[in-house]
């Protein structure tokens, strides 16, 4: 399963460098980490810090003309954290789960995360074709396993 760490948002002086945006909770960008950009694994040659992105450079890409062309691309890897703890996931594994009220009512299934500056919404589809967003906050989310989502339905969420 490939997990979407960044976004490539521009290049960064002659030397090769690229400016990142994280979009992962976990520190997944270090030297010598392989991350996947339009299906090309490549290596992570260097990596520094600029205020809210980092400046990163990779192997094989010596100069700003050969990196020109990932401006805008996503970042992957396939490569998981080691341990997560107690309420953490790993927000692409929640895709595919079905979701359940607490009375056992078949609410859906999660066919997409949408961010939101809040967190994160659960996009929910029913049997019947439509669409539910349940926020994926302890309010709501009772409980997480690896084959269901358990919600607390309140008035008006489904």
């Amino acid at each position: 399963m490939l997990y979407l760490i960044g976004k490539i948002v521009s290049t960064h002086g002659i030397k090769g460098e690229v400016k990142v945006q994280s979009i992962t909770d976990f520190n997944r960008f270090f030297v010598g980490s392989k991350v996947i950009i339009n299906q090309q694994e490549m290596t992570i040659k260097t990596v520094r810090r600029q205020q809210d992105l980092y400046l990163i450079s990779f192997e094989n890409f010596p100069t700003l003309s050969e990196v020109e062309h990932l401006k805008k691309q996503e970042i992957y890897t396939s490569q998981e954290p080691d341990e997560l703890l107690e309420d953490e996931f790993h927000l692409p594994q929640l895709i595919g789960l079905d979701v359940y009220a607490q009375n056992n009512y078949f609410v859906g299934k999660v066919i997409e995360l949408v961010e939101v500056p809040q967190g994160y919404l659960l996009r929910v589809k029913k049997d019947d074709g439509q669409y539910k967003l349940i926020p994926f906050v302890d309010v709501f989310i009772k409980e997480v396993t690896d084959e269901k989502i358990v919600i607390d339905a309140i008035e008006g969420l489904i």
